[in-house]
């Protein structure tokens, strides 16, 4: 159950998610109005604060999905931080997608999500389409029709919002994001993304993969008893014959 946010209505807590290339750090310094992140691949989930729209704000960049330069265990490591940045659990997550490269990434970010966060995590994330104004209008009109771009945002509840890249964001762009992002915590009735989910979700995956382990380690036993037998009867095999190769040779002598 996502958890209501008391005594914090004017703080709104952001976690900025996406795949290497995204641009999630360059949006956030355009939603914060100042260079706060490094524009250069994230290899830590990093909170920076500002006051936006007479409001204050916390965003947490994270690395991008498939980052090979991180395991999959500093990625999820990594991605536990982010929630721990946003504690008591973020108001939003952003999947940040570059429309000058989403026709190109065919990877599915949507199980990654799921992967992370677990299934409730979709009920607060929206989709931020970046770069608007790298398209034509007709361009984007049939970019919205597009199956890939329907099949996206129909996991997110059909949330999204198309914004312009960083260089070309004013002050309206950024009120029109806000009020997407209020309109969701309005669906989710003032409730947040409880932290205490990721931890129920981590424990259950973790219950699933050590089961899962046990039974390949029984496979596992099983395979090496079986293949135990078949040296086994090789052994006995050789012998056998080989003992026979010799009584043979003795009665030759004899004759």
């Amino acid at each position: 159950m996502a958890s209501k946010h008391k005594g914090d209505s004017q703080e709104l807590r952001i976690v900025l998610l996406g795949v290497c290339g995204a641009r999630k750090s360059s949006t956030a310094n355009g939603i914060l109005g100042r260079e706060a992140f490094k524009e250069s691949r994230t290899r830590e989930s990093e909170k920076q604060t500002g006051r936006v729209e007479d409001r204050n704000i916390s965003i947490i960049d994270t690395p991008g999905f498939f980052n090979t330069q991180l395991t999959d265990e500093e990625m999820k490591s990594q991605m536990m931080k982010s929630l721990y940045l946003s504690d008591p659990g973020p108001h939003v997550f952003l999947l940040v997608i570059n429309l000058e490269t989403f026709e190109e990434d065919e990877r599915n970010v949507v199980e990654e999500i799921l992967e992370n966060f677990g299934a409730q995590a979709l009920k607060f994330t929206m989709v931020l389409f970046i770069g608007i104004e790298q398209m034509s209008k007709r361009d984007l009109t049939a970019f919205t029709f597009s199956q890939k771009f329907q099949e996206l945002v129909r996991h997110c509840r059909s949330k999204y919002h198309v914004i312009n890249s960083k260089n070309e964001m004013n002050q309206s762009h950024i009120a029109e994001l806000l009020e997407k992002i209020d309109e969701i915590i309005k669906q989710n009735n003032d409730h947040h993304y409880d932290n205490e989910i990721y931890l129920q979700y981590q424990t259950k995956s973790r219950k699933e993969r050590n089961k899962q382990q046990e039974k390949n380690g029984r496979t596992n036993v099983q395979e090496t008893k079986q293949e135990q037998v078949i040296v086994r009867d090789k052994i006995r095999k050789y012998t056998t014959d080989t003992l026979e190769i010799h009584k043979k040779t003795r009665m030759m002598k004899k004759r």
